[in-house]
């Protein structure tokens, strides 16, 4: 699973319900909608809050990816947090801040900081709780310890506040039970995440599941599930346009059928989802798994 919530994706979070102290209608927070960093930087210091300032600041920085500055100012924003909420975020950010510096060990740390601030606030805080447990989850997986990592994801399932958070919360789950073997339980949380997916909208994400899930039925010993969900794909990618996963389907079915030893398929598929990888310019595919 490629796909992990990163700052680039929850910088978006509505402040609503009075919880929240940071003014996000400023100038350096359009500089980063406008997709310029070091002129938010700048616009940063014109913040006469030293929350507001470190905050912007930090996302600033995450996104030129100097992690070590954007956790710098994650900190001096949480110690200048006039809210819970608001030091919550900064804590969030910071952890996620650390991961992608490969500090495994601080962002869980920070994490679990932040889980245990939240649980003061018992159900007033249970929307950023739960993305304490997603995020701890996401950690643990990557630290190959699944048995606590589906403890967390399916905490995380219970108090969602949306569809979307579910979605991605069963799509890790389903990433977590695969590498731990239960196969079954894979492909149970893939259709659920599948299915939110497309409820809600997301149809890249739907479509990334989709894949996941003929993976988890492959591996589950079951080839012929695997090339009929990949065959709803295909079909699904040709109604809407989607010529990128229509490849994909096709690529990862060459897959599927070397794997039952049908290389005439195999070779057939291969190519078919490599042409239109050429025709859209789509070079990773032609470089994937083959």
């Amino acid at each position: 699973m490629k796909r992990e919530i990163t700052l680039i994706l929850i910088f978006n979070i509505l402040f609503i319900n009075s919880i929240f102290a940071y003014n996000n209608k400023n100038l350096c927070e359009e500089h980063l909608a406008n997709g310029k960093p070091r002129d938010a930087i700048v616009a940063a210091k014109d913040l006469a809050d030293a929350y507001d300032s470190n905050f912007c600041a930090a996302k600033a920085k995450y996104q030129l990816k100097d992690y070590k500055g954007a956790i710098e100012s994650f900190t001096e924003s949480e110690k200048n947090a006039e809210l819970q909420a608001d030091q919550m975020y900064s804590m969030l950010y910071k952890a996620i801040a650390e991961r992608d510096s490969q500090d495994l060990k601080a962002s869980s740390a920070t994490l679990s900081k932040g889980l245990a601030t939240a649980k003061l606030g018992n159900s007033k805080y249970m929307q950023i709780e739960q993305k304490f447990f997603y995020e701890l989850g996401l950690n643990d997986m990557a630290l190959g310890d699944y048995f606590n990592a589906i403890d967390y994801l399916a905490k995380s399932v219970l108090i969602a506040n949306n569809d979307s958070e579910r979605a991605d919360s069963y799509n890790a789950l389903a990433t977590a039970s695969f590498r731990s073997k239960k196969y079954s339980n894979a492909v149970e949380y893939a259709v659920k995440s599948s299915n939110m997916y497309q409820k809600t909208g997301q149809l890249n994400e739907y479509a990334e599941a989709i894949i996941n899930l003929a993976t988890y039925h492959a591996g589950d010993g079951h080839p012929e599930k695997a090339l009929t969900t990949l065959k709803s794909l295909e079909k699904f990618a040709k109604v809407n346009g989607g010529k990128y996963f229509e490849a994909r389907a096709l690529i990862e079915q060459s897959v599927i059928y070397r794997s039952m030893n049908k290389d005439v398929e195999s070779t057939l598929y291969l190519n078919n989802g490599q042409r239109i990888a050429r025709e859209i310019g789509a070079n990773d595919l032609l470089t994937a798994k083959q």
